[in-house]
């Protein structure tokens, strides 16, 4: 009986919280909403699931009196919005691709052609600098000389800073994430590496089932169609080709640069870039058997930054190299111009990743030359380089069974199984690659372009390493079973709403002074207020299960070092979303509607359970 009378008690109590809440409730819906002090336009594109972040924004701003009209337009519309229009106060949109150069010319600058932020000097002009200092400070990242420097990454770290907490054009969301499903016992595979930096770090400890060798890795992949990669455009072909063939210098996953086969690269000057070839590094037998015994020389290295800026699909990425010079049979120089427009030299730091190219064997690539004294691409050699690429990397193609599979083969002749030359501490090479001591000597690359069927050849055992981001239901089985093991890492992706900052939005783009913080815009005080609002992690949830990862920065989390570790981070914090309203004019009080009913009703059920709490006790 006494159960029964505490159930009631609390049953009656709780009934009466909400009948008298609802007695002074303007809404009783949106209990967590106030009156708006005015509408904003948000919009983005059909299709996916950015219709539903929009609807998030507009809830979450609810909560501080901004209403938020969401409109959602086809892809075509809405890029047109973006580039010509502008007619919204809130986009959502995104970036992908990526890069190893943190410069974003072209995005954040006032005459980017991606600028749909409306960043204009105006908004933080500098007598001192002459511009705005934004503006200033993406100028400024292009002449810090040695590009990988401390001294660059600390800048970019500074102007990551002052854009995101004096500007804030836009309020970054989530990084998704890629999913590779391994066999248990495969060790020494890391997802962030890939397949062919962890090849001298893994091995196998027994077999799976299906599995018929230990010494092979099994993968799957699309088809590729040009294995030069001075022509290829296709993530298969640059497989290939990047296994056999090694880069000048090394970037690893976290965007660190590494001498590879550049023994060592130095600034001589802010345009002059000396390089200098590794010795005693063996070039693959070419598929003709003409040349058996070369070596990799500082002449491959003229002749493929020659090949790049000459006869590329990516001519205009080298513009910046303005003339060319071998000064010995180790070394080259490069003269640098980062604005061929001005009579002297200019520095232009982005240039580092365009050096981190596959080189090509001079040798034979180079055999004749056309009228024009360019490398004859119609010689043989080119055509069967497109489809039988041998380089100074670890593997070479042994067999291609078209629509089937490749095998490379490990040459054992490979200077990275070569102590001597590997041990130069500048490389920290068996951190960095392993000791290639699992004794696997084959990779095995069938041609699956199917998900499904790739998924289900992986769950046979005919398969050792498979993408499992596509199907997250498959990805939960992995997880759950025992016999297989998965890893995942951020994308090259940056999510993102923008805040058009052009002074025609007269409140989220202001310049007026805010009436109650004059050291800062009002429209900088409302896009600190919205972005705090949103709960990004709520967003994530019940979108994406929690699965993304969630970005603060300006640029793709993916660059790694170049992402600021301490930058200002807009958490869902209403407290700090109301102070930024208030900033700004709007004031929420106690007896805003909306916020009191939040507040009443919180505070009776707090009552009635008391009450309960109290009655039982008595009892």
């Amino acid at each position: 009986m006494k159960v029964n009378k505490v159930k009631s008690t609390i049953l009656v109590g709780v009934i009466m919280a909400m009948f008298i809440a609802s007695a002074v409730a303007v809404d009783p819906v949106q209990t967590d909403a106030v009156d708006s002090f005015f509408t904003l336009v948000a919009k983005t594109n059909s299709g996916g699931v950015r219709p539903d972040y929009l609807n998030f924004l507009k809830q979450h701003c609810a909560r501080i009196g901004i209403n938020v009209d969401v409109i959602v337009q086809d892809w075509p519309t809405f890029v047109g919005e973006l580039i010509a229009f502008r007619n919204f106060d809130i986009c959502y949109v995104a970036l992908t691709g990526g890069g190893a150069d943190p410069d974003f010319t072209g995005v954040y600058d006032e005459n980017g052609s991606l600028n749909l932020f409306g960043y204009h000097t105006d908004m933080d002009f500098d007598p001192a600098l002459g511009t705005g200092k934004n503006e200033w400070y993406m100028r400024q990242g292009n002449l810090i000389m040695p590009p990988d420097s401390e001294e660059r990454v600390q800048h970019y770290w500074d102007w990551e800073q002052y854009l995101m907490d004096k500007i804030l054009p836009c309020q970054p969301t989530f990084a998704p994430k890629s999913y590779v499903a391994t066999w248990a016992n495969l060790n020494g595979y890391n997802i962030s590496d890939g397949v062919i930096q962890s090849w001298g770090k893994m091995s196998w400890t027994g077999t799976h089932s299906g599995q018929i060798r230990t010494d092979e890795i099994v993968i799957t992949d699309a088809a590729w169609s040009d294995l030069n990669p001075l022509f290829q455009d296709d993530s298969s072909s640059s497989f290939i080709s990047g296994a056999t063939m090694d880069p000048l210098i090394y970037y690893d996953a976290d965007l660190s640069v590494w001498p590879h086969l550049a023994e060592s690269y130095a600034m001589l000057n802010d345009t002059t870039l000396q390089i200098n070839a590794r010795d005693g590094i063996k070039w693959g037998v070419d598929p003709d058997g003409l040349f058996t015994d070369e070596y990799f020389s500082i002449e491959d290295v003229y002749f493929t930054l020659f090949a790049w800026k000459y006869l590329s699909n990516d001519k205009q990425v080298y513009d910046w190299i303005e003339d060319m010079e071998i000064i010995d049979e180790d070394s080259m120089i490069v003269y640098i111009d980062g604005n061929p427009d001005t009579i002297e030299n200019d520095p232009y730091a982005p240039f580092l990743p365009s050096v981190s190219l596959n080189i090509l064997p001079e040798h034979y690539l180079n055999q004749t030359q056309d009228v024009a004294g360019l490398p004859d691409v119609a010689h043989s050699s080119w055509n069967t380089f497109a489809t039988n690429c041998f380089g100074t990397d670890l593997f070479e193609i042994d067999t291609f069974t078209e629509g089937v599979e490749t095998v490379l083969s490990v040459k054992s002749d490979n200077w990275k199984l070569n102590t001597t030359i590997t041990s130069d501490p500048d490389l920290n090479f068996v951190e960095r690659f392993g000791d290639f001591s699992g004794g696997l000597t084959q990779l095995r690359v069938r041609i699956i372009p199917d998900v499904q069927t790739a998924l289900l050849e992986f769950e046979a055992g005919k398969v050792d390493i498979e993408g499992a981001t596509t199907y997250p239901e498959k990805r939960d089985e992995y997880i759950l079973d025992p016999d297989f093991d998965v890893q995942s890492d951020t994308t090259f992706y940056f999510g993102f709403f923008g805040y058009n900052m052009r002074p025609v939005r007269p409140v989220i783009g202001s310049y007026d002074p805010a009436p109650n913080d004059p050291s800062i815009t009002k429209g900088l005080a409302i896009r600190k207020a919205i972005s705090y609002a949103l709960d990004r992690v709520e967003i994530n949830n019940v979108i994406h299960r929690g699965e993304y990862t969630l970005t603060d920065h300006p640029i793709y989390l993916k660059m790694g070092i170049w992402c600021n570790p301490n930058i200002i981070r807009y958490n869902h914090d209403l407290d700090k979303a109301r102070e930024y309203m208030t900033k700004a004019g709007y004031v929420i009080s106690d007896t805003t509607p909306g916020f009191g009913f939040w507040i009443t009703l919180s505070s009776l059920m707090a009552v009635a359970v008391a009450s309960v709490y109290i009655v039982k006790k008595k009892k």
